[in-house]
């Protein structure tokens, strides 16, 4: 496996289980919360914004510091708990990113 799958792969197998430990009543549902948000996201990252978006570390910055907003907002609006739902997005956003540049 290499090029877009291995990224959405390693992103989905890298988020899900650190948004999960977030929600310890809730780890299944907020682990499907997280597959289906991070999906999309992800397709926006890699499909749509580099040709919204000049090329750059700023654009890189500004898209995934959009990206971790959205799905936090996707988090909250499943647990209904905005701190807890921007630290996991925050905490696997991060992870993701770090796995990809050492995997990738």
């Amino acid at each position: 496996m290499s090029g877009y799958p291995l990224a959405l792969t390693l992103t989905l197998a890298t988020e899900i289980p650190i948004v999960a430990a977030f929600f310890p009543g809730h780890r299944a549902r907020m682990a499907m919360v997280c597959a289906l948000t991070t999906t999309a996201t992800h397709l926006l990252l890699h499909f749509v914004l580099p040709r919204l978006l000049p090329v750059g570390s700023f654009s890189l910055v500004l898209a995934e510091g959009g990206i971790t907003l959205v799905e936090a907002a996707a988090y909250w609006a499943a647990s209904q708990d905005p701190g807890r739902s921007l630290a996991a997005s925050a905490l696997a956003n991060a992870a993701s990113f770090v796995a990809g540049l050492i995997v990738l």
